[in-house]
């Protein structure tokens, strides 16, 4: 999701300031229309026409009425004329352009990286919009669910790799607003601190669901390998106290005397810091094994003040 990432802190933006107009998003393949009220998407088009019509997605949904005779007036909206006529019900036309709202917006986070510009204003944008939009947050989570589920699971296991994940600011400002189910919202408590793809995995009793919307917020940058900088710089400090031989006490950063609560306390805090899944599996051979080679010499510490 190459653009994504751009589009999605335009549309956050947005939300924040409460803004209306509409929001043009360009590349060279594909040019839309985002409709936006009071800071919240109402309406978007996209084109090329993507064919995604409201009167097939009434149908798709078993609520339109094949009775209904006539056609609606010039510039009448399809779905105002359905609920006249009784083809459909207002409450089955809101559902089915809140449905429609989510696809386009999922096809608008694979293109590349898009051209903003807001002209500040009228939302409209040549297509219906919703009278009750969802919160910016909770339309781009469904559109990242709608692109994840067309991806296999092994193949977006494979992308997500062994090491640490942690919510961006970005991620943070999303699942705060989202609506989340049971099983994605069960990774939330291990993805604020920061933890093990397995574990997280493992939190959501092996869901494929929640692997997907992990996947989609890790392609979106909501998620990422924690900042190494700090466990750089003490990954490096430890790699110099093993080489003088410290004491357990000074490895781990303790006074003498101090309790195996104390010792458990900064093991934690300094694996934290300098854990291998800390690094990623891309991080040089060196310094992974100089991270293996550190908290091997933690955890004995530990131990030898227990």
């Amino acid at each position: 999701m190459p653009g994504a990432a751009a589009l999605v802190r335009g549309l956050l933006v947005l939300a924040r300031s409460g803004r209306s107009g509409v929001l043009d998003v360009a590349t060279d393949r594909v040019k839309a229309r985002v409709g936006v009220r009071g800071g919240r998407v109402v309406a978007l088009r996209v084109l090329p026409d993507d064919g995604d019509f409201l009167g097939d997605a009434l149908r798709r949904m078993g609520a339109w009425g094949g009775s209904a005779l006539g056609q609606p007036a010039v510039g009448e909206p399809i779905g105002a004329w359905a609920s006249r006529v009784g083809a459909s019900s207002a409450a089955a036309v809101s559902h089915a352009l809140r449905k429609q709202l989510e696809r386009r917006m999922a096809r608008l986070l694979g293109i590349d990286p898009p051209e903003l510009r807001l002209t500040s204003g009228s939302a409209e944008v040549g297509v219906p919009a919703l009278e009750e939009p969802p919160k910016t947050a909770e339309l781009v989570v469904a559109a990242l669910r709608d692109r994840a589920r067309r991806v296999p699971l092994a193949w977006a296991r494979r992308r997500l790799g062994e090491s640490v994940l942690v919510l961006t600011p970005l991620g943070k400002e999303l699942v705060t607003d989202a609506v989340l189910w049971p099983d994605e919202a069960a990774m939330l408590g291990l993805l604020e601190r920061g933890a093990p793809t397995d574990a997280l995995l493992q939190a959501a009793r092996g869901s494929g669901r929640a692997l997907r919307i992990l996947y989609a917020l890790r392609e979106v940058g909501a998620c990422a390998h924690p900042e190494p900088r700090r466990g750089y710089a003490t990954l490096l400090a430890k790699t110099r106290q093993l080489r003088k031989a410290a004491r357990a006490a000074e490895l781990l950063e303790l006074p003498d005397g101090a309790s195996p609560r104390d010792a458990r306390k900064a093991l934690r805090k300094l694996a934290a810091a300098v854990h291998p899944d800390r690094f990623g599996t891309s991080a040089p051979a060196a310094i992974r094994s100089a991270s293996h080679e550190v908290m091997t010499a933690l955890v004995r510490a530990q131990r030898d003040l227990r």
